[in-house]
């Protein structure tokens, strides 16, 4: 993040957001920074660099907010669908299946340390863990 200032003169602030792969830079002069600054240090594959509109699984758009100012809005449905379907495909090769019907994500006077349900095996935590990661 920086201040940067745009061709009329007013003030404005780039971003670039770099995870992996994956590269998103909010600019007036977002191909100059991704080619000539950030391409210093790492590739940029020829034809990568463009509009997005997905970025981590993330839809990404341009909104006018309702003061006439233009942002820049992240929706992750996505990316959560897509985090459902892969514990379901998991859950069904184990002959199991998420609740067809849940009203809240932990049931109503739930007390986690009175909880005695049996541990995760070493496979099942190392897979709840890289959940976890990916939420983070």
């Amino acid at each position: 993040m920086r201040a940067a200032q745009k061709d009329d003169g007013s003030a404005y602030w780039e971003y670039v957001l770099l995870y992996m792969d994956d590269a998103l830079c909010i600019s007036e002069n977002a191909e100059h920074i991704l080619r000539k600054e950030i391409g210093k240090y790492f590739y940029v594959k020829e034809g990568s660099v463009g509009p997005t509109s997905i970025y981590l699984g993330n839809k990404v758009s341009k909104v006018t907010l309702e003061n006439g100012v233009d942002a820049w809005s992240f929706s992750s449905s996505q990316y959560v669908q897509a985090a459902v379907s892969n514990v379901e495909d998991y859950l069904k090769q184990r002959g199991k299946s998420l609740p067809a019907k849940a009203p809240a994500p932990i049931a109503a006077g739930y007390r986690p340390e009175i909880d005695v349900a049996d541990k995760l095996n070493t496979a099942d935590a190392a897979y709840y863990q890289s959940l976890i990661g990916i939420l983070r």
